[in-house]
């Protein structure tokens, strides 16, 4: 559904009763990459899925954007759905949005898990996304859809399910440019959060051929947070709610069920 919060109109889905699970996408993607874990997540919580501003469905509202305004985006979401306490999902810059969340409002999180989880890019990783900015706002997703795809899917992927390749492809091509350019530009600007200070249950979640957030960051993270639980799945990218939902999905419910 469409609906206008205070300062932005949301694209969002809500499914089940219970307590609240949140899901945030990352860079490209949109609510539509958490279907398979909405689905079943459903069926024992309340789900809220949805398109982060310049993302999917949701408004674009230009110039620039933020780690802070998609928190406080987030956070009017919530008062939207009068929800008081979550837990909450991100994938890849999602991650960055609930790290950061979680710290600014600490009594709203009751757990965080983490997909491909981000903790800061490094320097050459931040003019990466500069440059990539620059481009998608002169030539468009075209541009850089097929080098994106390439680079963040797995080779099992690649090989055994062509058809999610392509996909992917499309997701990507499907953004609006001004938007995109605008996220790429927040990632890069994005900075690390003290993870000591984040005292709730966390799972990280990884690829073993996550070359965007790749396993050692996923060590780093769970050597930071104070209560955390590590999942490495095998032969899977960045794209793993996709690429590998089931176990995904296991890992997520195992872990919910558990606190």
């Amino acid at each position: 559904m469409l609906s206008q919060t205070k300062s932005l109109q949301v694209n969002y889905e809500v499914k089940g009763t219970g307590e609240a699970i949140v899901f945030v996408h990352g860079l490209g993607g949109s609510l539509n990459i958490w279907n398979s874990q909405v689905n079943v997540c459903s069926r024992y919580y309340k789900t809220i899925a949805y398109d982060l501003r310049g993302s999917g469905r949701t408004e674009t509202s230009i110039p620039e954007y933020s780690i802070s305004q998609f928190v406080e985006d987030l956070t009017d979401l919530l008062e939207q759905e009068s929800v008081e306490s979550a837990h909450f999902i991100g994938h890849s810059m999602g991650t960055l949005i609930v790290q950061h969340f979680a710290i600014r409002y600490p009594e709203k999180v009751k757990s965080l898990a983490l997909v491909g989880g981000i903790i800061e890019i490094p320097p050459a990783g931040k003019d990466g996304l500069a440059a990539r900015s620059e481009l998608v706002k002169e030539k468009g997703m075209d541009a850089v859809a097929d080098a994106i795809t390439e680079g963040g899917l797995s080779a099992y992927t690649k090989f055994a399910n062509p058809a999610l390749v392509g996909l992917v492809r499309e997701l990507l091509q499907r953004n609006d440019a001004e938007g995109y350019a605008a996220s790429c530009r927040a990632l890069a600007d994005a900075k690390a959060i003290d993870h000591q200070e984040v005292t709730q249950p966390v799972l990280l979640v990884v690829g073993d051929e996550d070359k965007t957030s790749p396993v050692r960051m996923a060590q780093q993270l769970y050597k930071g947070f104070p209560n955390a639980k590590l999942e490495v799945i095998p032969d899977c990218g960045h794209w793993a709610t996709i690429e590998k939902p089931n176990d995904v999905n296991r890992a997520l419910l195992n872990f919910l069920t558990t606190l």
